[in-house]
């Protein structure tokens, strides 16, 4: 619904809104909601439980806020980078807008699937913010899976470091660890 009501707001769709105020600037050549057919080869295939392969389904554009964006590693890089230079004066105000935690967890009930990929604390616009707890520094971070697919990412973003990691086999203990890894390797490289 956001995206629809930004893109209205806008008066243009989204997609079209995203290029502009978000991929263009951040060079994100590779990252889109429609693949063309050249680059339909180059997808990961997605697998369903029992690991047969799950067709790609393209989204809707009533869904294109909440899911089916394409990207490539070097797309999420830039994403990444862009999240991480917190001195820059370039967006740096829609930086500080992304990164802001919005609402407190405090005595909100009830707050299921938030804490699938590390104790919430707070929801920013789209963010699970997991505030610093012993040697862990800050985290944002969010998971999401569609099609065979689960895919995680967490920055710290006063420390620097950020990981995208993404498998392509619907399972859950894998989806787990994969963020309990990715939550210790921040903690590790950029202790508090």
């Amino acid at each position: 619904m956001l995206a629809a009501a930004l893109g209205s707001a806008a008066g243009k769709p989204y997609d079209g809104l995203l290029a502009e105020r978000v991929l263009e600037p951040l060079g994100m050549t590779d990252t889109t909601f429609a693949p063309s057919e050249n680059d339909r080869d180059r997808l990961m295939q997605g697998h369903n439980f029992d690991g047969s392969p799950l067709p790609d389904v393209p989204n809707t554009p009533v869904m294109s806020g909440a899911s089916g964006l394409y990207s490539t590693a070097n797309d999420m890089v830039k994403w990444l980078k862009w999240h991480l230079d917190r001195f820059s004066p370039e967006m740096a105000e829609m930086r500080f807008l992304d990164q802001a935690a919005y609402v407190q967890r405090d005595a909100l009930d009830p707050t299921y699937g938030f804490d699938e990929s590390g104790h919430m604390d707070a929801m920013g616009l789209g963010w699970i913010v997991m505030q610093p707890e012993g040697d862990r520094p800050l985290i944002l971070q969010k998971a999401g899976g569609l099609q065979g697919m689960f895919v995680y990412h967490a920055f710290a973003p006063t420390r620097g470091v950020g990981v995208f990691v993404a498998i392509n086999e619907f399972d859950f203990s894998a989806s787990m660890l994969m963020a309990e890894v990715v939550n210790g390797l921040i903690s590790d490289l950029a202790p508090r």
